[in-house]
């Protein structure tokens, strides 16, 4: 089976790091926050992730309702300290939750998102083994122990339920029941157009002076068409230029092909 993945929280093209992450490790963390473990605690954190993404975000927060994606899997987070950022494709956190059956559904969703992404990447399912460079699922203590940092987590949060370091070792190497299947997400990562000549907006869209996005220049409404007069590469993904030398996203999320 897999789990869908929620992107209504998930960095724009123009927030965030732009670089590759070395396929080395995968950050589990949890959010320390247990001020905030009602219905709806992983969509708070989410949000408050991407409002605040130049401080610190990771890839996914997860809870028993969705996986929430922030930052872009496969690129550079700032969840870990630079050593760990720049070595780890997938950083993950878990959100706090008020009971034991959220719990397990929260559980589910983690396990089955660190396995799946860490095979995507080619890192092993061995958590915590070796010293630094040694590659595999790190949790947020053994970076703060190898690497940077002094955070401990997720150790006391999944001891709270019951599950051991041993345990959770066990259930990434081997999955848990339900949520063993390497099936892709049902709703992936983001894709870009890379030949075009007309889009609609599916949401407010905005035109931009650089390809960087930094200088916005005028936002359409969804529905605005745009005739497009090429596609143009912008490190890991594409723009899309218009004829007046402004340039839109070609992000399918927000704008879909019609010619």
């Amino acid at each position: 089976m897999s789990y869908p993945i929620n992107k209504k929280y998930a960095l724009a093209s123009s927030e965030g790091a732009t670089a590759k992450a070395v396929s080395e490790y995968s950050v589990v963390h949890d959010t320390g926050n247990d001020s905030n473990k009602g219905i709806g605690s992983g969509a708070r954190e989410a949000s408050y992730m991407k409002g605040h993404w130049r401080d610190a975000y990771t890839h996914f927060i997860v809870d028993d309702q969705a996986i929430y994606q922030v930052g872009t899997p496969g690129y550079v987070a700032w969840g870990a300290g630079s050593n760990a950022n720049a070595n780890s494709p997938l950083q993950v956190e878990l959100a706090h939750v008020d009971s034991k059956a959220r719990f397990k559904e929260s559980y589910k969703r983690y396990i089955w998102l660190i396995r799946y992404y860490s095979k995507k990447y080619g890192i092993p399912l061995t958590l915590d083994t070796g010293a630094a460079g040694t590659a595999g699922v790190k949790s947020h203590k053994w970076v703060s122990d190898h690497l940077w940092g002094d955070h401990q987590d997720p150790y006391a949060y999944l001891a709270k339920w019951g599950i051991s370091k041993a345990q959770f070792a066990k259930d990434i190497k081997n999955g848990l029941d339900g949520a063993t299947s390497t099936t892709k997400p049902a709703s992936n990562e983001a894709t870009y157009l890379k030949s075009v000549k007309q889009v609609e907006a599916k949401t407010s869209v905005s035109w931009y002076k650089d390809k960087a996005f930094k200088k916005k220049s005028k936002t359409f409404p969804k529905g605005t068409v745009f005739d497009i007069a090429g596609v143009v590469s912008y490190g890991k993904i594409t723009r899309l230029k218009l004829a007046n030398g402004m340039y839109i996203t070609s992000n399918t999320d927000y704008v879909k092909k019609i010619k």
